[in-house]
């Protein structure tokens, strides 16, 4: 039996130029789970969990009454790998059964002489560093168990099944459109906020920040651009002067006993660009930045989609933040895909990407920043 990777017909485990493809696809998957942002991605591992097991009896014959004894092992071949669960049953049948051809009537008997029931050979969710690992197994034989028997009409067995449990994830993306969103989420938007500082009751001035965006909703994998202005109408000046798109999720679960709904809610940065400072009493405008959105990212989730309701939800913001104490957001949306027609979404990419290039050429268009 080979767990956690494909057998050929003699089998042996596939050659590990045979088992590209799979690895490929599980590579693939990896990248695409969250968490989106790794520090270092040379420390992450993606590895195919495979184990081999194999039996080793004591006896072949083992009288009834008596005690079997066996082994199992397990080869493991690769680092980091986790056992979920590990179990041996060890189980006797006997089957009778033919067909009578006089009357076509089919006569059948099934009786179980022995069950162990799965016997847990490792704690769950144990680690198995590579190598050969041995397991034993030891099942008393009732006496009055009958001998084991092969025939055309009924047959008595002995066996020992064993069985190695590895779970292989798989990611599910919600399917969401650009067509199923307000106009206006496509349409040029402009952000602004004012934060007044005052001390003992007494205005030390203003801070206007205005963002500006080509439009709300965006795709995977897209570049969100936007158009930075502050305004520091104070005498103090603002340092470490930052812009980060975050992904916001909110998870709600109800207690064990009281039954009561709790929400929880968990910021993630996907992207920051580090803008600088702005002296008091000036203006400073910031329009080179470029923000990603990972290709790999969770879609918006919003709490109720339809009938049901989400217990994991998943929004997207700009966040403007600067010292001290300045702090606004303003909302994305992000979907699996663009326009359902395919001929209006290869337009809307082209539309894109030549304001993209009229943008870096400084032809970029102007939002009402005035």
């Amino acid at each position: 039996m080979f767990v956690g990777g494909r057998k050929s017909r003699s089998g042996a485990p596939d050659p590990p130029a045979q088992q590209g493809g799979l690895a490929a696809v599980f590579k693939q998957l990896a990248t695409n789970v969250i968490p989106i942002v790794v520090k270092d991605p040379k420390a992450v591992k993606l590895f195919m969990p495979t184990a081999q097991l194999n039996l080793v009896l004591n006896d072949r014959r083992i009288m009834a009454g008596e005690t079997l004894r066996a082994k199992l092992l397990v080869d493991s071949a690769d680092p980091e790998t986790i056992i979920h669960s590990l179990t041996a049953e060890v189980v006797g049948v006997g089957r009778t059964g033919w067909v009578n051809i006089h009357t076509d009537k089919i006569f059948e008997t099934e009786r179980e002489y022995l069950n162990t029931g799965h016997l847990l050979l490792c704690p769950r969710n144990s680690p198995l560093p590579p190598g050969r690992h041995q397991f034993p197994i030891q099942v008393h034989i009732p006496e009055g168990a009958p001998s084991s028997y092969e025939s055309q009409f009924g047959v008595i067995r002995y066996q020992i099944k064993a069985c190695c449990v590895e779970a292989f994830p798989f990611v599910v993306l919600c399917r969401s459109f650009f067509d199923e969103l307000p106009v206006n989420h496509m349409s040029p938007v402009d952000y602004a906020d004012e934060i007044d500082f005052t001390c003992c009751s007494l205005p030390f001035g203003t801070i206007t920040i205005k963002v500006s965006l080509p439009r709300t909703a965006y795709t995977m994998g897209e570049v969100v651009e936007p158009m930075l202005r502050i305004k520091n109408r104070s005498r103090k000046g603002l340092k470490d002067c930052t812009i980060t798109l975050m992904m916001k999720t909110q998870f709600e679960a109800m207690s064990r006993y009281e039954h009561v709904n709790e929400k929880k809610l968990a910021e993630q940065i996907i992207e920051s660009v580090i803008l600088g400072s702005v002296a008091g009493k000036s203006t400073e405008e910031f329009d080179n930045i470029s923000l990603r959105i990972p290709d790999g990212a969770p879609p918006t989730q919003n709490y109720t989609d339809g009938v049901q309701t989400n217990i994991i939800t998943i929004h997207y913001i700009l966040k403007v933040t600067a010292t001290p104490g300045i702090e606004c957001e303003m909302g994305l949306i992000v979907t699996s895909s663009g326009y359902r027609d395919p001929q209006k979404n290869a337009s809307f990419l082209f539309h894109t990407k030549r304001n993209r290039k009229d943008q870096m050429n400084g032809n970029g268009i102007e939002y009402a920043f005035n």
